[in-house]
């Protein structure tokens, strides 16, 4: 994997936009715009030619795809491009923090951790956790390596009250 998809992907704390939300070319945004592609003109037909029966579901069709609309609107460039609008965490002096130590992540750097990264990530600890590990899984695999792991499982894992790969419809 070349080094500039990479730093687009994995921020400089090593949280990964790439399967955020709010980032732009994410997997997310872009898999809303396929979806949205797929979806076109289904509202229209089921409102044509099921109205009275299932009205309700077609209601939910809509909202749906307003839902998805908006998703496609991911308005984050990422942390790296210096115009994300702080949709991570407010405050977040990471990026200018590794530009100014000449590193591309936390973990590259001998302050890892430091007290002022511990500091800011300890809204959670969830976060601070995710801010120690990934950085120190991009220390003991690389960061190609982590980029692959990092990219293939959801941004939000250690929130949720799901094991990875566990369906959340039960």
């Amino acid at each position: 994997m070349d080094k500039e998809t990479i730093l687009d992907a994995i921020a400089p704390c090593s949280f990964c936009c790439y399967t955020c939300p709010a980032k732009k070319n994410g997997v997310i945004a872009e898999t809303a715009k396929k979806l949205l592609n797929y979806h076109l003109g289904y509202y229209e037909f089921r409102y044509r030619t099921s109205r009275k029966r299932y009205g309700k579901s077609i209601k939910k069709d809509k909202c749906f795809l307003k839902r998805l609309e908006e998703t496609a609107k991911a308005p984050c460039n990422g942390c790296r491009s210096g115009e994300h609008g702080k949709y991570c965490i407010k405050d977040c002096f990471i990026r200018e923090c590794t530009v100014a130590h000449g590193v591309d992540f936390c973990g590259e750097c001998t302050e890892f951790p430091c007290d002022k990264g511990k500091n800011l990530f300890s809204i959670s600890d969830n976060v601070l956790s995710d801010w120690i590990s990934g950085n120190g899984r991009i220390k003991e695999v690389g960061v190609d390596q982590y980029y692959k792991e990092a990219t293939s499982r959801s941004h939000y894992l250690s929130f949720s009250k799901y094991k990875e790969g566990e369906s959340h419809q039960k």
